[in-house]
């Protein structure tokens, strides 16, 4: 009997190692193998299993990008790209399909958002579907909303100095990053779901019929649905191979609470003065694959997503733009000199002057280096599908993934004097820029859906910051960053002293 175990298991192990070696021999021949890369690349993708899971995926593939080149292989079947042209061949010309990975995004990846959506033509009509709610003239009707958000930021800024002016404090330390992030929730709240969530203004009402706990813990519910739903991707994909799905859904009294603005909107006139997103989704939301109306549990599942992409998005941003700032003390100075100094009796400057008066032309060339400099994706998944694509004079195979390294691409020298450089004045008129800069690729038919909500966001709470406030960086503060979805400091915090600013006598 036991002849007949050591035998039966030393067939098991035959298998399995002929199995490796076949695996191994298939891996080394495959066309991608003429593609710089670490030695491993061939044989696993583990290193990029834990690139992802800890939010280390940029650093890796800025790393091989300086060792290898524009193009390099990281995994068995996976390529990063950081070549301009290469670039505009996967996002415009060929216009590569999105990777699978988008699709654990969603609660349910059988019913996506359109964040998590990557079949091509139920994405293309979520996102026409979507689009009326992000043009400029829309968001331009929504600047109150964001006024009374900015106002209590504003607020609670100049609160926090005063609270500190008693003791002789000419600045007061505010962990910048938590606050701008709970004023982008707040306005995100206002504009998707018709009212803050008390992020801001902790003084602020809950929604009529809501528990308050309920109404202000919404925010967390998601991000933290979401975190897990990203960081278990593998163990997820593992368990549906054994025929077992994993869904991370969302709290039980969020939905309840988010159906209960929705059956008030659906029995009351407000949705006839309130056009916001949420009340387009009630209005004209059908599912894309089927055309059957949205219920509840979708509306909830889109608004959720894009409270996510809204939120960590522009926060993440300003904060670096912030940062840059801070340390770029020179381009500091120019900027505040263009900007006049406000007090807490004028209004809210807003985005259609910012976008328009040429007193804000340096502000927006700032915006726009901070953009180069810190893209809130370091890279962007695409896969070849079921044909072959020739790029950079190589074939790559039926699902190949290729992602576009956009970090690396915006730091490269041979694109970007000094690099490194936080230079606005790459982004100023001919006569005005001090060196030639080219123009960053074109996001083709992928930009971003809400590009116009995150510029006027951006704008707003810059240049009102600005006129009325200084800063500095706190110092000794470790400032990393990491990747799951959007690029965000690594530990949530970034602290700054901010100070008044004054009339020069």
């Amino acid at each position: 009997m036991s002849l007949a175990i050591y035998q039966f298991t030393g067939i098991l192990i035959c298998l399995a190692v002929t199995g490796l070696l076949h695996k191994i021999i298939h891996a080394y021949k495959s066309p991608l193998s003429r593609i710089p890369g670490p030695w491993y690349a061939f044989l696993t993708d583990l290193p990029l299993r834990y690139g992802f899971s800890t939010g280390k995926i940029w650093r890796l593939a800025e790393q091989s990008h300086q060792r290898y080149g524009p193009i390099v292989r990281l995994g068995p079947r996976h390529v990063w790209v950081s070549d301009r042209e290469a670039m505009k061949q996967i996002l415009i010309t060929i216009d590569l399909p999105k990777v699978a990975m988008y699709a654990e995004i969603s609660r349910d990846r059988c019913s996506p958002g359109l964040f998590g959506e990557i079949r091509h033509d139920p994405h293309r009509r979520l996102k026409k579907f979507l689009s009326p709610a992000f043009t400029v003239a829309y968001i331009d009707n929504q600047e109150m909303l964001f006024k009374q958000c900015i106002s209590d930021f504003m607020q609670k800024c100049r609160t926090a100095i005063e609270s500190h002016a008693h003791a002789g404090a000419q600045a007061v330390e505010s962990d910048l990053m938590e606050d701008l992030h709970n004023l982008a929730l707040d306005i995100m709240g206002e504009c998707s779901f018709g009212k803050g969530f008390g992020q801001t203004n902790p003084d602020k009402q809950a929604e009529d019929g809501i528990e308050e706990r309920i109404w202000k813990s919404i925010p967390r519910s998601i991000f933290d649905g979401l975190a897990k739903r990203y960081q278990a991707v593998y163990i997820k994909r593992f368990l549906r191979c054994l025929g077992i799905s994993m869904k991370y859904d969302w709290p039980s009294e969020m939905i309840t609470a988010i159906d209960c603005i929705v059956q008030k909107r659906k029995d009351t006139s407000i949705g006839t003065s309130r056009q916001d997103l949420l009340q387009h989704l009630i209005d004209n939301g059908m599912k894309p694959e089927s055309g059957i109306c949205t219920d509840t549990r979708d509306i909830v599942d889109q608004m959720s997503e894009i409270l996510l992409a809204g939120s960590e998005t522009t926060s993440g941003t300003i904060a670096c733009l912030f940062l840059e700032l801070a340390r770029n003390p020179d381009v500091k100075a120019k900027l505040l000199a263009t900007l006049p100094i406000r007090t807490a009796l004028d209004p809210i400057i807003d985005s259609h002057t910012i976008r328009n008066d040429p007193q804000y032309e340096y502000l927006n060339a700032c915006i726009k280096e901070n953009l180069r400099l810190h893209p809130i994706a370091s890279e962007m998944g695409r896969r070849t599908g079921k044909n072959w694509v020739s790029l950079m004079g190589y074939n790559l195979p039926p699902h190949t993934v290729v992602s576009a390294s956009y970090r690396d691409l915006h730091r490269n020298g041979q694109y970007w004097p000094e690099p490194l450089r936080f230079w606005p004045e790459r982004w100023l008129s001919d006569e005005e820029r001090t060196a030639a800069s080219a123009p960053s690729p074109d996001g083709g038919k992928h930009s971003c859906i809400g590009i116009n909500f995150a510029w006027a966001e951006m704008r707003m709470v810059s240049a009102n910051f600005f006129s009325q406030f200084d800063l500095n960086e706190v110092p000794h503060q470790n400032v990393d960053f990491r990747q799951f979805i959007t690029m965000q400091f690594m530990t949530g915090s970034w602290k700054a002293l901010i100070k008044p600013r004054v009339q020069p006598i």
